[in-house]
């Protein structure tokens, strides 16, 4: 059996569909929440296609220790890291810390968590109406509340 890891994603590849693109394979997904973070679109992307003001997904802490985020925390093999590492460019653009998350049970677990390097992001940006709509592929694991509110937020056309 090959050792397991937890990685929180909290960006499209909270969508089960995504994660299948890349090739990344799991042994199970679930809803988790991290207190005192919240996400953010300000993450400069590597290549915003000609679209000025377009952020991607990153989270970060509260400034008033409060508010909850939610995620979907894949259980894969260890082998993934690598894949992972790619497709998140680690180190130049995100760096990738061990987090404790909540389960709905209230039970904690340990995860990794890709955070964007904060020279890699700035304040203005917004998500595209596309990026948003893959969030809709996630309304079987995180909650109608946080969905609505995710799906609701500015985007660029």
């Amino acid at each position: 059996m090959p050792n397991l890891i937890n990685w929180f994603a909290y960006d499209e590849m909270m969508n089960p569909d995504v994660i299948k693109e890349t090739g990344l394979e799991y042994e199970a997904a679930f809803s988790v929440s991290l207190s005192a973070f919240k996400l953010v679109f300000n993450k400069i992307p590597l290549d915003n296609g000609g679209r000025e003001k377009l952020g991607l997904a990153n989270i970060v802490p509260t400034t008033d220790n409060l508010g909850m985020l939610e995620g979907v925390l894949y259980e894969m093999p260890e082998e993934n890291l690598k894949k992972l590492d790619e497709i998140y460019h680690y180190p130049e653009e995100y760096q990738r810390k061990k987090m404790r998350f909540t389960k709905h049970d209230f039970a904690f677990v340990d995860g990794i968590v890709y955070l964007a390097q904060k020279d890699r992001t700035q304040s203005g940006l917004m998500p595209s109406k596309d990026m948003l709509k893959t969030y809709k592929g996630c309304r079987k694991i995180l909650t109608k509340l946080y969905l609505s509110k995710l799906l609701i937020r500015p985007a660029l056309d």
